[in-house]
């Protein structure tokens, strides 16, 4: 889900709601293939993007992704902490369903 918070119009507004579903998939996408009992935190996420497929999204657009995850019922946000890329507490997160 892309939130037109600068509030584009047209053919720019089309263009950022396939970008934001266009990452949701590959999110989600990431979280099937590197699935882990631990789950993973959006810093985890950010790391897998970066080393593996050589994508630079910014952390914020990460966890846009995962909250419209979480939102639309496909990833389950655990009460799990790791620390994250600013050595902060991050939650942890897992495909619905998984224990």
């Amino acid at each position: 889900m892309y939130y037109n918070t600068n509030n584009e119009i047209g053919n720019d507004l089309k263009k950022s709601k396939k970008k934001a579903i266009s990452q949701d998939q590959f999110i989600l996408g990431i979280f099937n293939t590197w699935r882990t009992n631990d789950g993973m935190t959006p810093s985890e996420i950010e790391h897998i993007l970066t080393d593996s497929y050589d994508v630079n999204w910014p952390l914020t657009s990460i966890r846009r992704s995962i909250s419209t995850l979480t939102d639309s019922g496909k990833l389950t946000k655990t009460d799990k902490l790791r620390k994250g890329k600013y050595n902060k507490n991050e939650h942890v997160w897992k495909f619905k369903g998984d224990k």
